[in-house]
């Protein structure tokens, strides 16, 4: 008898445990849902979210500017930009009449992708996106939809 009010004790904190895994995931996914759903009212759309192991970055773009974290640089100011994959070269994109500058080397390769996207700003600074080191492509398509959003808006 003891054995089995043992295991049903057991039971019942394995399933508790259960159920409190499940709700925090819920509150997290709710908590992001209206993160998402306050960008879009102010009138910004999302163009990727970015997991770190700090949290959740939004990409964004609001007509006007790309934001991400808490930089904030308007596509006026960007003269190119660039997809870079473990810091080599995969794309460019350029304003009409604007050649960017070299690029570096490529890293050498450490075991795993990390994709981003360089900005070239007007002034010679440049901006890095960053977008991941995800398998499954999942960080190349974050950066194919940044680079494609900085293409759209300086064409």
């Amino acid at each position: 008898m003891l054995v089995r009010v043992l295991a049903a004790l057991a039971l019942l904190a394995v399933l508790l445990r259960l159920f409190r895994f499940a709700m925090d995931l819920r509150y997290e996914k709710r908590s992001r849902e209206r993160a998402l759903e306050r960008e879009a009212s102010r009138g910004r759309r999302v163009l990727a979210e970015v997991p770190l192991a700090s949290g959740m970055l939004l990409v964004l773009a609001d007509g006007e500017a790309l934001l991400w974290g808490e930089e904030r640089q308007p596509f006026r100011e960007i003269e190119g930009a660039r997809m870079l994959l473990n810091g080599g070269v995969v794309g460019g994109v350029s304003r009409p009449g604007v050649v960017l500058p070299e690029p570096a080397a490529g890293e050498e390769y450490e075991g795993r992708e990390r994709w981003q996207v360089r900005l070239y700003r007007r002034d010679g600074d440049t901006r890095d996106v960053p977008c991941g080191a995800l398998r499954e492509g999942v960080s190349r398509e974050i950066a194919a939809r940044v680079f494609e959003a900085v293409r759209s808006a300086i064409a």
